[in-house]
């Protein structure tokens, strides 16, 4: 015996059916559970969006990960995005089949720091390289400093011009000392207290190298 949709009168004979409703209806039902509007956090100054905990590129795949905890329970996977919406394809696995819709939804940014751009802000540093001498080579030496920091995702802070030289001040103090370690330098260290944390003191290493 045929079924009949509530909703619109559709027979099972002339339609799939999931659940008590015609294959139509339980689309239009499906898609108003879902959300039409989602938040996703973007660093103002960046630009990077928080996907899976981090910051990233704006990409499809970040984008999509920051969507899909809004669509807790169904599979969701992303079609299309431009800077203010996205379409989805959303899925829902049913007794007698998986019942699909495409949606559009509009996002909302929210402006946030990331983790790096805050610490940049804060002027956050655990080294400094004070860097005297020959203006050619420290500038070649400061220039590969930077590239070096940013390859592996830390940064310089800032850097300060001084007589006869200049001041870098670094994200990372085991990142300088990795750099000095590779390029085989001998700098004069010295060591700041700068806190503690945990009953543990946590110290600022300055570098001094000099080039002649």
């Amino acid at each position: 015996m045929p079924k009949y949709c509530p909703t619109c009168g559709n027979s099972s004979d002339k339609i799939a059916f999931f659940g008590n409703f015609c294959e139509k209806c339980s689309k239009g039902r499906f898609s108003a559970l879902l959300p039409s509007k989602v938040e996703i956090s973007r660093c103002k100054r960046c630009g990077k969006i928080k996907s899976d905990g981090q910051y990233t590129e704006p990409n499809g795949r970040a984008i999509e990960s920051a969507i899909r905890p809004y669509f807790k329970g169904f599979i969701m996977h992303l079609i299309s995005h431009s800077e203010g919406s996205a379409r989805i394809d959303v899925s829902e696995e049913m007794e007698n089949g998986t019942l699909s819709v495409e949606s559009e939804i509009s996002i909302e940014y929210k402006k946030t720091l990331c983790d790096k751009c805050y610490k940049k802000a804060c002027n956050y540093h655990e080294a400094v390289m004070q860097l005297r001498g020959n203006p050619h080579k420290i500038e070649k030496f400061a220039d590969r400093v930077t590239r070096f920091f940013e390859s592996n995702n830390e940064f310089v802070t800032r850097t300060e011009p001084k007589d006869n030289g200049i001041d870098m001040y670094l994200s990372s103090k085991r990142l300088a000392g990795a750099l000095i370690s590779k390029m085989k330098l001998h700098p004069n260290t010295s060591f700041t207290l700068a806190g503690v944390k945990g009953g543990k003191k946590l110290y600022k290493n300055t570098y001094a190298i000099r080039f002649d």
